[in-house]
């Protein structure tokens, strides 16, 4: 076949979220003459308004069980019966290999061979491949961080040392990812350790590598390297974390190379991103991970000019390979993923102003804010933007503007009446509609705010007759059901004249949620998770409904480890704001 190979609208399921590796297979395989479909996580995600979408779906991990989620995804795979299938991460990897018998043989599946994946996706098997392949990595070792203090691991790779999970998903849990953390102390070791389980307690402890990040990504079959690609990150969040803003450069032959031994020794059939750490004065590199998926720099290395995900769909579809290895590109091309580069750059000048100088800070933030004017002269491109599909980069400037109208809104008390006023008419319309709506209160837990709402909420109304029990519930986001309120708010409650005794927490699943019910919230990041994962009409916050004595209130925050009077000061708020919805329930009627 020539290298102007086509695909011939063959039919592909993405499934992912974000506007990085995401978006790029969907805007790179619809541009290639593919039909492409997707399942989103999140319905917030500027990939949901892609225009090359054929069909989109939002199942996730939150509004749905690991079991729901499988069977509806296997349900859409024999419905449209995809030529192709792409997973994006972990979360729809795991899940779609672990049933790839139920999956008919027409149907492709984006995934690496199963040596790779068994290596590649474990840190601690990439560290020993890597060793054996005689590839640079940093010291480490294997800890149960509930038996080790910090003392002792400082002892053995420096006060400064890095923690990895082994998997950045386990497979039991996909709703939630596990972060790479570096740690600088031993109060931040502790904080750290404090918040793990006897589950989940064992660890990577690596010395940490001074250096900045590069990356090589490949594209490669049963080991042999078809397409290279590497980037630099030129900016590094400084309390740790992935990189928004990346640069490609040349390729590194040592880097190759060292990527090429690894890619035999796993029979790589796929795509992988290879992270290594560059020391900028010894030249001195390593090995960090390896993501063998798409990578969250992929926008980067597209706009360059190395289409991997055309390259993989076009393998995996109908065989074909490029005549000879694609390894030049357009170098010094940088690319930056908006809104998070925006949270990096808050975020450095907040460890700025609390390290440096006040002029040092204001210089380094004038510096991070010039570089945006790279994107005028051509150099620079947007991960979310292109001028063929415009609607997620506008997407994430609405997310943007919202944000931005949050932070204004908490400290103008004018603002916050203004919004409690619009969302009581709201709610007022609602009930006139309809009287006999559900109530659902939600908080992260189920085991403070909501469930405390839920029950006076009850009492109130079945003592005036006005609804029954089961017109009103409370659910959390937490997916560890049947637990208990805990003591503190068992006792704080009971002072109030509630009981929660006999209250057992529910996580909230899309099947819970009615077209009519009014869902009431405690706080903002119940709104995000709300807004991304769940099909709801009528959202609203419980901030919004109190009364002038709470004037600059405009969430209810979670009293979860607070003492009894803390737990008892949230619980009045509670009641304020519960009264008033009665007041408005009443005055529908």
């Amino acid at each position: 076949m020539s290298d102007t190979h086509k695909a011939h609208s063959k039919r592909v399921l993405v499934l992912g979220e974000d506007a990085r590796s995401f978006l790029t297979v969907i805007r790179s395989l619809a541009e290639s003459g593919y039909e492409v479909h997707a399942v989103c996580y999140d319905q917030q995600s500027p990939a949901f308004k892609s225009r090359y979408l054929t069909s989109l779906h939002s199942y996730n991990y939150q509004a749905y069980s690991q079991q729901q989620w499988l069977d509806c995804v296997l349900a859409l795979i024999e419905r449209y019966r995809f030529h192709l299938v792409i997973p994006c991460d972990e979360r729809a990897i795991y899940p779609l290999w672990s049933q790839r018998n139920r999956i008919a043989n027409s149907t492709k599946l984006a995934i690496s061979n199963s040596l790779s994946l068994d290596i590649l996706f474990d840190k601690w098997k990439t560290k020993q491949a890597a060793i054996e392949c005689n590839v640079a990595v940093a010291k480490g070792s294997i800890h149960d961080l509930l038996t080790v203090n910090y003392q002792k691991i400082a002892n053995g790779f420096g006060e400064q040392f890095v923690i990895k999970p082994l998997q950045s998903f386990n497979e039991d849990s996909l709703s939630s990812r596990q972060n790479v953390k570096i740690i600088n102390s031993e109060k931040e070791y502790d904080i750290f350790t404090k918040s793990l389980s006897k589950n989940n307690s064992t660890f990577l402890i690596e010395e940490f590598f001074e250096g900045k990040g590069e990356g090589l990504s490949v594209f490669a079959v049963e080991g042999t390297i078809h397409a290279a690609f590497a980037h630099i990150r030129v900016a590094e969040p400084k309390q740790g974390g992935g990189s928004s803003y990346r640069k490609s450069i040349p390729l590194d032959p040592d880097l190759l190379i060292a990527t090429e031994k690894l890619c035999q020794d796993t029979k790589l059939t796929g795509v992988a991103m290879f992270e290594y750490r560059r020391n900028e004065k010894s030249r001195r590199w390593i090995l960090v991970e390896v993501n063998a998926r798409f990578w969250g720099s992929l926008p980067l290395a597209v706009a360059s000019g190395i289409n991997f995900p055309k390259l993989y769909a076009d393998y995996l579809c109908d065989g074909y390979l490029p005549k000879t290895p694609l390894l030049s590109y357009d170098e010094d091309h940088y690319a930056r993923q908006l809104l998070a580069d925006l949270y990096r750059i808050k975020g450095d000048a907040e460890y700025d102003n609390e390290h440096y100088s006040t002029r040092t800070s204001l210089i380094n933030l004038i510096k991070n804010l010039m570089s945006f004017s790279r994107i005028f002269i051509g150099k620079e491109t947007l991960d979310s933007f292109s001028w063929q599909d415009k609607q997620p980069f506008f997407r994430e400037l609405k997310t943007i503007s919202e944000q931005f109208s949050w932070a204004l809104i908490k400290k103008v008390p004018l603002l916050i009446t203004i919004k409690r006023n619009s969302v009581q008419k709201q709610l007022m319309k609602l009930f006139k509609l309809k009287t006999n709506r559900r109530v659902l209160f939600i908080c992260y837990g189920n085991i403070m705010r909501s469930s405390f709402a839920e029950h006076y909420l009850s009492q109130k109304l079945i003592a005036n007759g006005i609804a029954s029990k089961d017109q009103i519930a409370s659910y959390g986001f937490h997916k560890n059901e049947n637990r208990q309120s805990p003591q503190n708010a068992q006792f704080a409650a009971k002072q109030l004249n509630v009981s929660l005794s006999e209250h057992r927490s529910k996580s909230l699943y899309q099947s819970d949620i009615e077209d009519s019910d009014i869902l009431i919230y405690f706080d903002e990041s119940h709104r995000l998770k709300l807004m991304s994962y769940y099909c709801t009409n009528h959202l609203f916050s419980a901030a919004d409904l109190l009364d002038k004595r709470y004037s600059n209130e405009c969430e209810i925050s979670d009293p979860y480890n607070g003492s009894s009077d803390e737990v008892s000061v949230c619980y009045k708020k509670v009641i304020n704001a519960v009264e008033q919805l009665l007041l408005i329930k009443k005055g529908a009627r």
